[in-house]
């Protein structure tokens, strides 16, 4: 069941009420969440529903045998092997076998390997990372182990399970034992955020996805330069839109919850180099390969050199982590590549360039990336790539117009991102200094609003694939 749904927002209707009504009954409350959590995860699929009980079982029982002493650095190491062994196998067997195949059969070698015909449980590289975190503070803080009940809590959490952030354990659980959780917080801001994702992923990015995106990456070689460029640019804009959109559902309705999430998403496009980029883009993982993958390898403190090859490492970890495929692989090297470039020219001590300069070069690198990171194949990505180069003229001036609205709608969409804080906060403290008949008034034309310009269905999110 999707997240912007009608059955979802009805369910929702129902659910808190009787979540909040539980608040002086705890463990009642947290029962019902993870009832709620598995029966969401189940309207996906029942038997992946089971799947993920086994496993979240599994990562419980290897954190309490990870915990004891001695050869907690070995035990660590094993349980860290199963746990990401289970992503591997669903998830990159058969990218792992087709590309041996492919490359023994250049050499003239064939492979034994058999074919499978594997589902990939959905959210199961967002609930594999946090599992890992809970093995590593297990390891770490032996003291720190928790329940089943709670672990399959953390593990399901609705809001998380499908498509992040990704939850640190040891803020999940910090949150917990606090006892701050299980009543509404900044309602006001929860719903702003809600309202928000929900234009965002609904009316704009699917906007661009049906008008530019779409046509543009199904049939390049039918396009003409002029609309390519759209189609680059839409699509940037589309997936910032509808993943931050997400962001924002879940975070939102997390807050509902009781819960803080970590934040995923800082004005990434407002970037002046890669480096900046990953600090603003999809937090959650880019500082999750850096607390467990850079800094384990090294990070920055074997030289220059040796950083740089760590930065590559981490950035092709993160491509892959994507999806099982070449492009995410070239798309994690172009990004690693770029990063690096960047620390050799700061380590030169060239000069800065001017913001606006910066921003936008950074922007497009990211644009040109991103091809990649959507097209099925390397071999499209390319044509899509090339095509540019071909005459974006010869056609009637009326069909200029999509392309007119696509460039304001990017000018708009940049000028909002500077101004972002100041509307954030006029919007909530306005919400919060009128009645709540007025409030409820406005919200329920932003739902028609969100309803009418909206798609006839209900659209998938990007990252739900990963």
């Amino acid at each position: 069941m999707s997240f912007v749904s009608p059955e979802f927002a009805l369910l929702c209707l129902l659910f808190f009420p009787v979540y909040w009504s539980l608040a002086r009954w705890p463990a009642a409350q947290t029962a019902l969440l993870l009832l709620s959590s598995f029966g969401l995860y189940a309207t996906w699929s029942l038997p992946f529903a089971g799947v993920l009980l086994a496993y979240s079982t599994g990562i419980w029982a290897l954190g309490g045998w990870v915990s004891q002493r001695p050869d907690v650095r070995l035990r660590l190491a094993l349980a860290l092997t199963l746990c990401v062994s289970f992503l591997a196998f669903f998830k990159y067997y058969e990218f792992v076998r087709s590309s041996l195949a492919a490359g023994l059969s250049g050499l003239g070698l064939s492979l034994s390997w058999p074919i499978m015909d594997l589902v990939t449980p959905v959210g199961v590289s967002f609930f594999t990372f946090q599992a890992v975190s809970y093995l590593v503070m297990a390891g770490r803080q032996p003291a720190s182990m928790r329940s089943w009940p709670e672990v399959l809590l953390f593990l399901s959490f609705w809001p998380t399970v499908f498509a992040g952030p990704i939850w640190r354990a040891e803020a999940f659980f910090a949150q917990r034992d606090a006892g701050s959780t299980g009543r509404a917080i900044d309602t006001g801001l929860a719903l702003y955020w809600i309202f928000l994702g929900a234009a965002q992923k609904l009316v704009l990015a699917t906007w661009l996805a049906d008008t530019f995106v779409d046509p543009v990456f199904k049939y390049p070689e039918s396009q003409h330069g002029l609309s390519l460029a759209a189609g680059m640019l839409g699509y940037s804009l589309q997936i910032v839109l509808d993943f931050g959109g997400y962001t924002l559902i879940v975070t939102g309705l997390a807050r509902l919850l009781g819960y803080v999430l970590p934040l995923n998403f800082r004005q990434p496009y407002l970037a002046r180099n890669l480096q900046d980029f990953w600090t603003r883009w999809h937090i959650s993982l880019s500082s999750f390969i850096r607390d467990y993958i850079y800094i384990p390898m090294g990070g920055n403190q074997q030289g220059f050199a040796r950083t740089q090859w760590h930065v590559l490492v981490g950035m092709l970890i993160s491509g892959v982590w994507h999806g099982p495929s070449w492009t995410f692989v070239i798309w994690g090297a172009l990004h690693g590549l770029g990063v690096v470039a960047f620390n050799v020219y700061k380590q030169a001590q060239w000069p800065q360039w001017p913001t606006f300069l910066a921003q936008a070069l950074t922007f497009g690198f990211v644009t040109v990336a991103w091809v990649f990171f959507r097209a099925d194949t390397g071999a499209s990505a390319v044509a899509l790539l090339q095509g540019l180069a071909s005459n974006p003229l010869g056609f009637w001036p009326e069909e200029l117009l999509p392309y007119g609205a696509l460039l304001a709608f990017t000018v708009l969409y940049f000028y909002l991102c500077s101004h972002a804080q100041w509307w954030e906060s006029r919007t909530v403290g306005w919400m919060a200094s009128v009645h709540a008949a007025e409030v409820s008034f406005m919200l329920a034309v932003l739902c028609y609003g969100v309803i009418a310009w909206g798609p006839s269905g209900v659209p998938g999110f990007i990252y739900y694939r990963f």
